[in-house]
C-alpha cells in the first residue's frame, strides 16, 4: 500500500514566462500568460523504496513536478529514496520532508543536502520541522522549543549549505568552525507547519511552507490568504514563496469503503490537531469529546462523508479533475498527493492525475 503522511506537511501560482508557458504547453493570451498549480507525489517512508518506483517513472514521464518524500524515525530515512529517485528520474524535484534536528545533527544533514543537490542541481528542495513527538521520542529526544528550534535548525542549514562558517551553540547540537564547500546551488529550504507561529516562521525565514495532509480546502485557502498577506507586508515577492499542501487521496468507485478507510486512519491521530486542520468542516470540540468518550472508534462516526470529502481527495477516476481544481482554487502553489492503493495500480493512477490536473489557471483568480 501505498503511504500517507499527517504532519506539518503554489495564493496563485507563479507566473510563468511567456516562453516558460509555452514551453509547458499552457495557453497564453495577449494579456495574462497561463499558470499551472504544481502536481507532486508523496510518500511518507513507511513503504517500500523499491515498490514505488514504477510509480515514480511514470510521474516523471508524464509531466509530474516532483516527488516529497518524509522522514519518519523508525521507518525509512529520507535521504536514501532521494538518492535513488533523483538518479532514476530525469525531471523531477524532490524534497525531503521532515528534516529535523533529532535525527542527525544539523551540520551531516547540510552534507547530505549538499551532495543531492551536486547530484541533481536544482532538483533538491527540504521541509524542516521539530519531528513527531512521539517518533522523536524514541531517539531519547523531545520538542522544546517548536518555534525557535525550527528557526534554528533553518538558519543552520541555510548558512551551512551557502558555504558559510558556523560557530554557534543551541541545545541539542553546536557548530565549531564548521564550513562546507559545497559544489552546487543551495536547495530551497520550506518549513512544516500546522498553527499560527510556525506559519509565521515560514512566511520570515523560509523559501516556502508545507501544508499537512488532512487539511480542510477552508483551512488552506485561509492559510493562503494569511501568508499573502504578511508576505506583502514584509516586502516578500509572493511568487518566490511555494505553499505547498499534502493530499491524501483515494481515487475508487468504492467511494464508502474509501471513506471508511479515511475516517479510521485520521481517528488515530491527535483530535486537537485534527479538529485545527479541519477547519470548517468538524463542529469545536467535536472530535475530542467524542474520543474522551469512546476512544477512537467513538471519532469515525464524527468523520461524516461531508467531511472527508473536504479534507482528503476522494473520488471516482473521472472525478480527478474537478477535485484537483478545488484544491488548486484554494490558491496553494503545489499538491503533494499521497494516493492509498497497491504499488501495481498507482502508475496507471499518476498517469490519471497528470492528465486530469488543471492546465490553466488565470492569473487573476476568481
Amino acid at each position: 500500500m501505498c503511504d500517507i503522511v499527517l504532519h506539518p506537511f503554489d495564493g496563485p501560482p507563479p507566473a510563468f514566462t511567456e516562453g516558460e508557458a509555452r514551453a509547458r504547453g499552457l495557453g497564453v493570451s495577449d494579456d495574462k500568460v497561463g499558470i499551472a498549480m504544481r502536481l507532486s507525489l508523496a510518500f511518507t517512508g513507511f513503504g517500500s523504496i523499491l515498490a514505488n518506483l514504477p510509480a515514480v517513472h511514470a510521474a516523471d514521464e508524464s509531466g509530474f513536478d516532483g516527488i516529497w518524500y518524509a522522514e519518519h524515525i523508525g521507518n525509512r530515512d529520507a535521504v536514501v529514496p532521494a538518492t535513488v529517485y533523483l538518479r532514476e528520474t530525469e525531471h523531477l524535484e524532490l524534497a525531503l520532508m521532515g528534516v529535523c534536528s533529532a535525527g542527525r545533527h544539523p551540520g551531516i544533514a547540510a552534507m547530505e543536502l549538499a551532495s543531492l543537490a551536486e547530484i541533481a542541481p536544482g532538483r533538491v528542495r527540504a521541509a524542516v520541522g521539530t519531528g513527531v513527538p512521539g517518533m522523536i521520542a524514541k531517539l531519547g529526544k523531545s520538542v522544546g522549543r517548536p518555534v525557535r528550534d525550527t528557526i534554528a535548525l533553518h538558519q543552520s542549514l541555510r548558512t551551512a549549505l551557502a558555504g558559510g562558517d558556523l560557530n554557534v551553540q543551541q541545545p541539542d547540537y553546536a557548530f565549531a568552525q564548521f564550513k562546507l564547500n559545497p559544489l552546487a546551488a543551495a536547495p530551497p529550504l520550506d518549513i512544516m507547519a500546522i498553527r499560527p507561529r510556525m506559519i509565521d516562521a515560514a512566511v520570515r525565514h523560509a523559501d516556502g511552507l508545507c501544508l499537512s495532509a488532512g487539511s480542510s480546502r477552508q483551512y488552506l485557502a485561509k492559510t493562503v490568504a494569511k501568508v499573502e498577506s504578511a508576505l506583502a507586508e514584509l516586502g516578500r515577492p509572493r511568487d518566490e514563496f511555494r505553499i505547498t499542501a499534502v493530499v491524501a487521496a483515494f481515487i475508487t468507485d468504492d467511494m464508502a469503503k474509501a471513506r471508511n478507510q479515511v475516517a479510521a486512519l485520521l481517528s488515530t491521530f491527535d483530535p486537537a490537531t485534527t479538529e485545527y486542520l479541519a477547519d470548517g468542516a468538524i463542529p469545536e470540540g467535536a472530535l475530542a469529546s467524542a474520543i474522551a468518550s469512546g476512544g477512537p472508534f467513538a471519532a469515525v462516526p464524527v468523520f461524516t462523508p461531508e467531511v472527508i470529502d473536504t479534507i482528503a481527495l476522494v473520488c471516482p477516476p473521472e472525478g480527478l479533475s474537478e477535485g484537483l481544481r478545488r484544491y488548486a482554487d484554494t490558491g496553494v502553489d503545489e499538491v503533494a498527493i499521497t494516493p492509498f492503493g497497491p504499488p501495481q495500480a498507482l502508475p496507471d493512477l499518476v498517469r490519471a492525475m497528470a492528465a486530469a490536473r488543471p492546465s490553466t489557471l488565470s492569473s487573476e483568480r476568481s
